[in-house]
C-alpha cells in the first residue's frame, strides 16, 4: 500500500468522536485540527465511478475505530447521468449544482464523473492513493448535539466565540449501502457505497454564536450505519473546523 494512502486511511472515519448519551441526545466538541474533507461525486449511471467507490469504501473499511483524525469523506452522487438509462435513487439535483460552484469558484476547470475535491479543490490524488490531511490547529471550537427521530435529525450546537465570518454546513451520510443496477452502462452490476451523502445543508450561527436545524432524512435511512457531519468554513470556503457523531441510541 502506497505511504500516501497509509496516511489517508490511518486518518479517515477516526473522526467520529466519543458521544455520550444524555436526555436521548448525543453530544461531541469539534476536533482540535484543521479538517480535511474529502467530496466524491459519483453516479450509478457511469461506468467509470465504481473504482473511486470501491477505493472510498475501503477506506471507510480500514479505518472503523480509528481515533484522533479529521478527515471527512462525502459521496454525492449527482443526477446528471440519469438520462443514459439509469436513476441514481441516491442523487439529488443540489449535489450535481454543488460540484459546479465548486467548480466554477476555481476548484476545477469543469466536471466530471468520478470527480474528488479535497478541501473545495480538484484532487486527482485519489488514483496514486490519496493526499495527506492537515495537522494544522483549527482555529475554530464548537460543540454539536444531535437527536434522531426517524426522519429527522435535531442538530445544534455553539461556537466558542461568535464569528460572522464563520460558515457551517452540515452532511447527513450513510455506510453499506448496495444497488443492484438493472439499466444504462453498469447494467448487470451490483455496486457498494459508503459516505453517501442523504442530506446536506447549511446552518445559521446567531449573534451568540448558538445554531440549530432540524434536518430531514429518509425514512429508510439505518441509524447505526449513518454519521452527522458539521463543518465550519472560512469566507472563502475553506473548511477550519468539523465534528462527527455517530448517535446510535
Amino acid at each position: 500500500m502506497p505511504r500516501r494512502f497509509q496516511l489517508l486511511t490511518l486518518a479517515l472515519f477516526g473522526a467520529v468522536s466519543s458521544v455520550s448519551a444524555a436526555n436521548d441526545a448525543c453530544k461531541t466538541v469539534s476536533k482540535l485540527t484543521v479538517p480535511t474533507v474529502i467530496e466524491l461525486y459519483t453516479s450509478e449511471g457511469c461506468n467509470s465511478c465504481p473504482p473511486a467507490d470501491q477505493w472510498l469504501s475501503q477506506t471507510v473499511a480500514q479505518m472503523r475505530g480509528v481515533k484522533d483524525n479529521n478527515v471527512i469523506a462525502l459521496a454525492f452522487h449527482v443526477d446528471y447521468w440519469d438520462y443514459i438509462g439509469w436513476k441514481d435513487i441516491f442523487a439529488q439535483p443540489s449535489f450535481s449544482q454543488r460540484q459546479s460552484a465548486l467548480a466554477r469558484s476555481g476548484g476545477a476547470s469543469g466536471v466530471y464523473t468520478p470527480q474528488v475535491f479535497v478541501n473545495g479543490k480538484d484532487d486527482r490524488s485519489w488514483m496514486r492513493g490519496g493526499s495527506q490531511p492537515s495537522a494544522a490547529p483549527a482555529p475554530v471550537k464548537f460543540t454539536l448535539t444531535s437527536q434522531w427521530r426517524d426522519d429527522k435529525v435535531v442538530v445544534s450546537g455553539k461556537l466558542s466565540e461568535a464569528n460572522a465570518a464563520v460558515r457551517l454546513r452540515y452532511a447527513v451520510t450513510e455506510n453499506s449501502l448496495v444497488s443492484t443496477v438493472k439499466a444504462g452502462e453498469n447494467r448487470g452490476e451490483t455496486l457498494h457505497h459508503d459516505a453517501v451523502v442523504r442530506a446536506h445543508g447549511t446552518l445559521t450561527a446567531d449573534s451568540a454564536g448558538a445554531f440549530n436545524a432540524t434536518v430531514r432524512v429518509p425514512a429508510e435511512m439505518r441509524r447505526n450505519s449513518s454519521l452527522l457531519h458539521v463543518i465550519a468554513e472560512d469566507a472563502r470556503g475553506n473548511p477550519v473546523a468539523a465534528a462527527t457523531l455517530a448517535c446510535v441510541l
